[in-house]
């Protein structure tokens, strides 16, 4: 089963395109705001989970990748 991160990276290389790594600013891979409303939409969908206003102060796909983690956790744990 993929990681959090490793399902993270296809979902982003197949929306912007490139190969990003953990370390990547999202703006740098492409992110811009229309970019993000879209894939919003497919990471609620595609991990279950309801993501919220933080979205914004994320920088990097690590820091999307753990907040979908610590979403996924708080969730399980409700």
């Amino acid at each position: 089963m993929a990681t959090v991160l490793e399902r993270l990276i296809e979902m982003l290389a197949a929306k912007f395109g490139g190969s990003p790594e953990p370390k990547d600013g999202l703006a740098f891979i492409g992110a811009d705001s229309i970019g993000m409303a879209e894939l919003t939409l497919d990471l609620e969908e595609q991990f279950q989970i309801q993501l919220t206003d933080e979205l914004s102060d994320l920088e990097t796909v690590q820091d999307l990748a753990d907040y979908i983690e610590r979403l996924q956790s708080e969730k399980q744990n409700s």
